[in-house]
């Protein structure tokens, strides 16, 4: 930031020099102000306020040599009046002053009292350590790589998958690049042609129609699935044989009717879906076994064509 205040000082120098306080007050007076304003916050620690001063000093330079071109003072070429009896004019030049000896004039050179090339109009070129194409002047990580549309500076990688922040989808947990920085999660449900399976059951309170938050997830992969599908799906709801047969029955359609409800609130439209209690009629495994009743009890998903 000093490299840049001295290169800043030296192109108001020059806007000086070309007569910039009658051609380009304004533009002068904020350069200048500004360049005090920075190299007091440097003074201070305080590298943020700094930078900002500078960011405004600098292109109020610019402008204020630019405006004040016409009015600097220029190389010119002086003739000798010739005497009467001479036939032929003898010319004589004031060559151009050249402070910092770089070749380039002072009337031209940005940086008048520091040699540098002409291509840089008279300024020197600042190295850049770290070879990321940023100056050291204005790169805020100079010794680490990083873009030009980050000030030099690597993007944050919080979860360090080699996705940056700005383009993970997933910032805090680590993923791969194919994926938008995201984990690859196993799907939860294999649509069939006639029937969406699942992988884990849904689960609900014992003796209630509650879903369990474990199965949401399940859940909202079936409503993804059906969501935009030109099919119906019947919601069915099975339960073991132990209890009343009746109420049995009751709390089956009060699961089938709960999936329901849950599939619409996740953008399933209505029509698409209908729920049926079968209670104990349809099991899949025998009752007699405690295992076999946890596989009687359960939600299966049925397609049909959509009307």
């Amino acid at each position: 930031m000093r490299q840049r205040a001295d290169s800043i000082a030296a192109e108001l120098k020059g806007a000086r020099d070309l007569n910039a306080e009658v051609c380009a007050p304004r533009e002068l007076a904020a350069a200048e102000a500004n360049l005090r304003f920075a190299r007091l916050a440097l003074d201070q620690g305080d590298s943020g306020r700094a930078d900002a001063h500078l960011g405004t000093a600098a292109p109020a330079a610019h402008e204020a040599v630019a405006r004040s071109k016409e009015c600097g003072k220029q190389a010119v070429v002086i003739k000798n009046k010739p005497e009467p009896q001479a036939p032929v004019a003898v010319a004589t030049t004031v060559t151009a002053r050249d402070s910092d000896g770089d070749g380039v004039p002072d009337v031209d050179d940005l940086c008048p009292d520091v040699p540098g090339p002409a291509e840089r109009r008279g300024c020197p070129l600042f190295t850049d350590r770290d070879g990321d194409g940023v100056s050291d002047d204005i790169d805020r990580c100079p010794e680490m790589p990083g873009p030009k549309e980050n000030f030099g500076c690597p993007w944050p990688d919080r979860d360090g998958d080699k996705v940056a922040d700005k383009d993970d989808r997933c910032p805090d947990e680590p993923g791969s690049p194919d994926n938008q920085g995201c984990p690859r999660r196993e799907r939860l449900i294999v649509v069939r042609r006639d029937r969406i399976e699942l992988k884990q059951q849904i689960h609900f309170q014992p003796n209630r129609a509650r879903i369990l938050r474990d199965s949401y997830d399940v859940l909202d992969e079936v409503a993804e699935a059906i969501r935009d599908a030109p099919v119906t799906v019947r919601i069915e709801g099975h339960i073991d044989n132990v209890g009343k047969r009746k109420e049995n029955v009751t709390l089956s359609q009060a699961r089938a009717d709960a999936v329901k409800e849950y599939l619409i609130r996740g953008g399933v439209g209505e029509k698409q879906l209908t729920a049926v209690g079968y209670g104990p009629k349809r099991p899949i495994a025998s009752n007699s076994t405690r295992a076999g009743r946890t596989l009687n009890r359960r939600v299966e998903f049925r397609l049909e064509e959509a009307n």
